[in-house]
């Protein structure tokens, strides 16, 4: 472990933060360069998430959120995990949050299940995850990890723990040393502060205090993750059957904001490949600037971006969402989905 990176995680517990004092200060003389924010418990998004995420954006640090768990199956973790994901589509934070979106798994509740659904429940909130390409972590603290997870299943996920004891002490003797991040302590608490941190900069009251080990802002970068477009490899993609220059310019401009580039071009496509008949529970994308069904009103943004679902069919009118289960999101011409 060469790097060090020094960062908090807060929730609305925190109060009103500093976010520009906080990224100004200092965790035992290392830069503060990164916050976890709590995105939400269970079904509900925390109070000041969406304020906090704006906020320490706007300071200059790097950002990832965690949502701390309340599911007892696979399928509660997964319609937390579509939550979040919808929360940070819904508030324009694709292509910002150079962190992972780490599941916070710790009520003994949940832990007294037994490992096979532990473990189950963590795989569910982070495949969903991962199939929208963001890039998932795995929190819990030391005793939990060793005695409540098929821990060999989780290893292709960054490992966020929390470990109020000394690194010699959690590497040696609870044997743990395959982490991202280490949750260390709580800044200002008599009994958790064993590194003395005292006051973090911009926050008032105590605070708990984390040092990540991996460049993880620019492995998400890099990898493409969290709707950052990747580098080092160039793509070229060709959009046709655009009516008119001003909708393609919209949909350049869309791109642009989000680091790609791009060129308009007159030209006379060929006829396109007969697309495969679509059925109920296929996943496709939306072709940009597609009118909702029977209007000429485009849907929000994100929605040409994310996976959709197909959940009913009444011949060229497809009901598509984002959850294969629970709310839709709209209804579409099928000429303007993909299967994929």
């Amino acid at each position: 472990m060469s790097e060090i990176y020094a960062g908090v995680d807060i929730s609305a517990w925190n109060g009103e933060v500093d976010f520009i004092q906080l990224k100004a200060g200092k965790l035992k003389d290392i830069p503060i360069s990164f916050v976890m924010i709590r995105l939400g418990v269970g079904k509900n998004i925390d109070t000041r998430a969406i304020r906090n995420i704006n906020s320490a954006l706007d300071a200059g640090l790097d950002v990832g959120v965690y949502h701390y768990t309340t599911a007892r199956t696979p399928d509660e973790a997964r319609y937390e995990a579509e939550l979040v994901l919808r929360t940070i589509k819904d508030n324009g934070f694709d292509g910002k949050l150079t962190l992972p979106i780490a599941f916070d798994i710790e009520e003994n509740e949940i832990l007294g299940l037994g490992k096979e659904v532990c473990t189950a429940i963590v795989k569910s909130f982070m495949q969903t995850v991962a199939d929208e390409n963001y890039q998932p972590m795995f929190y819990t603290y030391a005793a939990a990890y060793n005695n409540n997870f098929y821990k060999d299943e989780l290893k292709a996920y960054p490992l966020w723990i929390a470990a109020y004891i000394s690194e010699k002490l959690l590497n040696n003797t609870f044997g743990i040393t395959d982490y991202a991040m280490w949750q260390f302590g709580v800044a200002g608490n008599p009994d958790y502060d064993l590194q003395v941190i005292g006051k973090v900069p911009g926050v008032t009251g105590q605070c708990d205090v984390d040092y990540m080990y991996e460049n993880l802002p620019a492995k998400i970068k890099a990898e493409g993750k969290n709707v950052f477009p990747s580098r080092g490899v160039s793509y070229t993609v060709t959009v046709s059957d655009i009516p008119s220059k001003e909708a393609a310019e919209d949909i350049l401009s869309y791109a642009r904001c989000r680091g790609f580039c791009g060129v308009i071009t007159e030209n006379n496509p060929p006829e396109p490949e007969p697309q495969p008949a679509l059925a109920v529970g296929d996943r496709v994308r939306m072709q940009y600037g597609a009118p909702i069904y029977g209007t000429t009103q485009e849907f929000a943004s994100w929605v040409y971006s994310a996976v959709l679902y197909v959940r009913e069919i009444n011949g060229n009118r497809v009901v598509v969402s984002t959850q294969r289960t629970g709310d839709i999101t709209g209804a579409v011409d099928a000429k303007y989905l993909t299967k994929i």
